[in-house]
């Protein structure tokens, strides 16, 4: 135990109190409007976000930029002043959301879409949800980066901020294949490694913390598997984005794939993400291979993060539930925004 952890770890248990109750989201997926959704969350501690956003947004939108609010103020929470062996490894966890913005910046100027404002998770000095404080990012980069010409100019804006390095060492074969996962996969690399160089200098309590970042390398791996034989891509076609910072070797990841068909590849892939209670595995998307996998790793990282009394894993545990609660939000007003059926919400949510 970590004597210096002992105020964060005391506000986090306070702040776990807040979480929602499996109840709301139950009354959530069976609202049948805007309304009915907008009362329900007006019962709970995202009404004064709600409140304040009511003037910018409407319908489902402005609940789910709500839920961002929400997720960044209670991390912020979490996260202010903490001792000096956990800042680092705070500060690159909350680096996946400029990883998040910047992938969809790039795919969308690579789909020639215009980027909604929720898509993008930043906030501004007036913690405008536009995100989290304290990244490299602000809200003035995000907007040149949007209105940069191409991914080129996107790629070299970000030299100057530390992202742009990953990118341009992919950007020749973006170049010549126009594959632009091949900049995502390099955004997702250099997040992980960060990270994992993050939390190598703690005090004895850094194994669980390790044990989580392969064990969500392992996840991306194997998801990606599955997504390349959805589209009959050969193993070399995705090497180059499977990262080797997981569990699982690259040479187990490449049998796996060589190992038959779709439904089969998703079978060995959840098997050996330790997925278990899965009768049938005939059929399941990559989308719901990921849910199980998500649902899976909180599973049994949570139980060692909440072990660690007073500790770098206390803090996490509060911050991966309240990104899964965010989550969860954000599907249910997606799916209701697009009219999806009430038992399908459900499915793509994770409950832990």
């Amino acid at each position: 135990m970590d004597a210096t952890f002992f105020g964060s770890a005391s506000k986090c248990r306070l702040l776990n109190d807040d979480l929602l109750k499996e109840s709301i989201y139950t009354e959530l997926i069976n609202s049948e409007s805007f309304s009915d959704a907008l009362r329900i969350m007006d019962s709970t501690p995202y009404s004064v976000h709600i409140q304040s956003l009511s003037g910018l947004y409407s319908s489902y939108e402005l609940l789910e930029i709500a839920a961002n609010k929400r997720m960044m103020e209670l991390v912020l929470k979490v996260s202010e002043a903490p001792p000096a062996n956990g800042r680092e490894a705070i500060k690159s966890y909350i680096s996946r959301w400029d990883i998040d913005s910047i992938k969809n910046i790039i795919t969308s100027k690579f789909l020639g879409k215009e980027l909604k404002r929720s898509d993008i998770f930043v906030v501004d000095r007036n913690n405008y949800p536009i995100g989290m404080i304290g990244n490299l990012l602000t809200a003035e980069d995000y907007s040149l980066m949007i209105n940069e010409n191409d991914i080129d100019g996107i790629a070299k804006y970000l030299l100057k901020l530390g992202y742009g390095i990953y990118l341009m060492k992919y950007i020749d074969e973006y170049r010549k294949e126009r594959d632009v996962s091949v900049l995502l996969y390099s955004l997702d690399i250099a997040y992980y490694r960060r990270f994992y160089e993050s939390v190598r200098f703690f005090l004895g309590n850094e194994e669980p913390m390790r044990y989580f970042i392969k064990d969500e390398v392992d996840m991306k791996n194997l998801i990606t598997l599955i997504k390349a034989r959805e589209l009959n891509l050969d193993f070399e076609a995705v090497e180059n984005g499977l990262m080797d910072l997981g569990n699982i070797p690259m040479q187990k990841l490449r049998e796996i794939y060589s190992s038959g068909d779709g439904e089969e590849i998703v079978t060995k892939c959840l098997s050996a993400y330790g997925v278990k209670g899965v009768e049938d595995r005939s059929n399941i998307s990559s989308g719901e291979s990921e849910i199980l996998m998500k649902t899976e790793m909180l599973r049994r990282t949570l139980p060692r993060f909440s072990l660690q009394s007073n500790s770098i894993g206390t803090i996490f545990n509060t911050i991966l539930r309240f990104e899964n609660e965010r989550n969860n939000l954000r599907i249910i007003f997606a799916g209701k925004a697009y009219g999806m059926q009430k038992d399908k919400i459900q499915r793509m949510m994770v409950f832990i």
